[in-house]
């Protein structure tokens, strides 16, 4: 029997009497609406909802509702609109809502401006005379997607070095693994012809030449994601605002930074502390933090909010993006690599080895996991790396996620089911990038990514998610692709895959709870959960499936307080924000010649502890505007590098973390922990020594 939204029976009218009356009293109720509560198979409705101390306390017929109102409970006429649980976040990077505020918008249409290299370049001017940008500031885009370049002209450093020449320039790739840089950001970030490419990296070179021709991806990009730019206390805490109500205004409730390094993690709990929240956030370390982040917040700690903030557990990530060709198949791209190479399957970010260390690592801290995976190679590795870390046993509850898991093969669905593994899928492909994934993978290939459809009927309660800022926050547009899957172009992809958009809202509600385990706070509206709630112009169970897009948010709820539309006034007030003094190594700033010298310059290691380096592959280094740039020999490492009180301060040390032949990591490792201990130096024309108070203890020679 169809449920319907409205009107109660004779028989629950009559018991109503008959109902013992709590002692509470409601703050809230919510009549006169499609109250959809997303608990059961079946779609089931609810004609009134009561809300007190943040909480669900009442979901049931409207007349027992009214009959436990108050003088003070306030009645909230739904006016026909829906109410449902608030949308939970599947997957997004969440630090990046505090930047974009700041940034330039260039998705392609219709999202964005971004068509061609002429509309990105005419909104990147825009969007700097709108900022007044200052000659030498950085101007930074995102949202580039070079699969809908007009006849495949791409962005160069070129272009940007035209319209940009006294600026350092960046312009994040779509898939959020790579970037196109100018000239002066290719200088910023420690990048030049000299730059090795690393393993699992790409960077594209002019033709012709060696020089970095703008695009960088996957581990050559890690440099330049760490070197992130410098914000002060007060920012972190308004710019978390602002970011949250990026989430809050689409209706999320709860949002994932989905891959952060310990610098990310210490701001999101510094804005936490400072009362910012507005929303839960949850935050999942990337695997090479892992120690870093154990030792600011042990795991003791994680799982439990504190001010609306807590770590969730662990990322791993095993390939790349198939939009960017980096991510890891079986078979051959048919356009072959994003540097042109040919027969090219991708890579994996970690070697086989590494990522069955790294699954057995998370899987005995018994913390959940989220394993990022695109390519069908890249999901087997995974499957390998879980069996392996499981040792058979799969008897104890392990809660773990993979990311993205586009390319996932029928045969591969089962071993999904036999270990309990939830796939967070990601249906925006479907129209964003399908064009592209035709080209790249072939249509039969294509037409089976995000197999939604599938994952349900073989038992499995998926998830869905935007990748923000890979593609833009809205929900309402992610459930229209999961049902109607949708192209660009207007062509239906995969249509067998299509899903209901009550099986639709599951994956953004109840399923999306159980991810993160909190299904007994969240994800229905049933009494005791947290009154975290969204309000829709219309009920997505009751309009076609192609208006689905066209709802929109109208309200959305966090523990019983509106926090969007942000209601007048503002919201709950914010602590203080300490404050903080952030130094910087400029020439500006300090007028010895030693800094002078010694900035801005390559200088490549000669001796280490009183011993000569011979090595092939010297470490070298680089300090310019308060950052340290290092090639260690096989990994970049950056941090932070400051003059104080006459005294050289080295701050943490962010590695790529890539493996080497044995002698090199050791050389590397020795090298990193000298620097630490550094606290002089001396420049002495071609030559930097550094010094651990008297003593010297590493030599360089300038490379230019």
């Amino acid at each position: 029997m169809k449920a319907t939204p409205l009107g109660a029976t004779a028989l629950t009218a009559g018991l109503v009497a008959l109902l013992p009356l709590p002692t509470w009293a409601l703050e809230r109720l919510y009549i006169n609406g499609s109250i959809l509560t997303m608990a059961g198979e079946r779609p089931s409705y609810v004609e009134a909802l009561g809300v007190e101390n943040g909480r669900i306390v009442f979901a049931g017929p409207r007349e027992r509702g009214l009959a436990l109102r108050t003088a003070n409970t306030r009645i909230i006429d739904l006016q026909g609109k829906a109410l449902l649980p608030g949308f939970i976040d599947g997957h997004s990077h969440y630090i990046n809502s505090l930047l974009v505020a700041n940034q330039c918008k260039l998705y392609a249409p219709p999202a964005g401006p971004g068509k061609d290299v002429p509309s990105i370049l005419s909104a990147l001017k825009t969007c700097a005379s709108e900022r007044q940008l200052k000659k030498g500031e950085l101007l930074i885009g995102y949202g580039y997607d070079d699969t809908v370049m007009a006849g495949g002209r791409l962005l160069n450093r070129g272009d940007l070095d035209e319209a940009f020449p006294d600026n350092p320039v960046r312009i994040d790739h779509v898939s959020m693994h790579g970037a196109v840089l100018n000239s002066l950001a290719l200088k910023k970030y420690g990048i030049s012809a000299s730059t090795p490419t690393p393993a699992g990296g790409v960077i594209v070179r002019k033709p012709g030449s060696q020089e970095p021709w703008g695009l960088i991806m996957e581990t050559a990009y890690l440099p330049v994601v760490e070197q992130s730019e410098a914000i002060t206390a007060q920012q972190e805490v308004d710019w978390s605002r602002a970011g949250q109500m990026l989430y809050a205004q689409t209706g999320i409730t709860t949002a994932q930074e989905g891959a952060s390094h310990l610098p990310q993690i210490a701001t999101i709990k510094r804005a936490s502390d400072a009362g910012a929240n507005l929303i839960d956030v949850v935050a999942y370390p990337f695997i090479t933090d892992l120690d870093k982040v154990q030792a600011f917040i042990p795991v003791s700690q994680w799982g439990r909010y504190n001010n609306r903030f807590k770590i969730g557990g662990v990322k791993i990530t095993i390939d790349g993006s198939p939009q960017g060709r980096t991510a890891f198949f079986t078979t051959p791209y048919l356009t072959g690599g994003p540097a042109g190479e040919k027969n090219w399957r991708g890579e994996p970010t970690f070697p086989q080895d590494l990522v069955d260390k790294a699954v057995s690592k998370v899987y005995g801290l018994g913390v959940p996991l989220l394993a990022h995976t695109n390519g069908d190679a890249a999901i087997d590795m995974f499957l390998k790396a879980y069996a392996s870390a499981r040792k058979g046993d799969v008897s104890r509850p392990w809660n773990v996620t993979t990311i993205h898991t586009q390319f996932l093969r029928k045969d591969q669905i089962p071993s999904f089911v036999k270990y309990g593994i939830r796939p967070s899928f990601y249906t925006l492909h479907t129209y964003y990038f399908a064009d592209a994934h035709i080209a790249n993978r072939g249509r039969q290939q294509a037409s089976f990514i995000s197999p939604m459809r599938d994952a349900i009927g073989a038992g499995l309660r998926p998830t869905n998610h935007t990748d923000f800022v890979v593609a833009p926050l809205d929900q309402l547009f992610m459930l229209w692709s999961a049902v109607n899957r949708v192209s660009r172009s207007g062509e239906t992809i995969g249509p067998d895959q299509r899903i209901s958009p009550y099986e639709g809202l599951k994956a953004m509600t109840a399923w999306a709870a159980e991810q993160y385990g909190e299904q007994a706070n969240k994800g229905t509206l049933e009494v005791g959960k947290l009154a975290d709630l969204v309000i829709l112009d219309r009920d997505p169970l009751q309009v076609a499936p192609k208006a689905i897009k066209d709802i929109k948010v109208a309200e959305t709820i966090k523990e019983g307080v509106t926090i969007y539309p942000q209601p007048p006034g503002g919201l709950r007030p914010i602590a203080a924000a300490p404050s903080t003094q952030t130094y910087r190594w400029t020439a500006h700033s300090c007028d010895m010649d030693d800094v002078n010298q010694a900035a801005g310059r390559e200088w490549t290691l000669v001796s280490l502890l009183g011993q000569p380096v011979s090595t092939a592959r010297p470490p070298t280094l680089r300090a310019t505007a308060g950052r340290l740039s290092i090639f260690g020999g096989i990994n970049r490492l950056n941090g932070s590098v400051a003059l104080v009180r006459d005294q050289l301060v080295i701050g943490e040390l962010v590695s790529t973390r890539m493996a080497g032949p044995p002698d090199l990591m050791a050389l590397e490792e020795r090298f990193a922990g000298t620097l630490r201990t550094v606290n002089r130096f001396h420049v002495r024309g071609s030559r930097l020594e550094l010094l651990r108070d008297e003593t010297v203890v590493a030599t360089f020679r300038a490379r230019n």
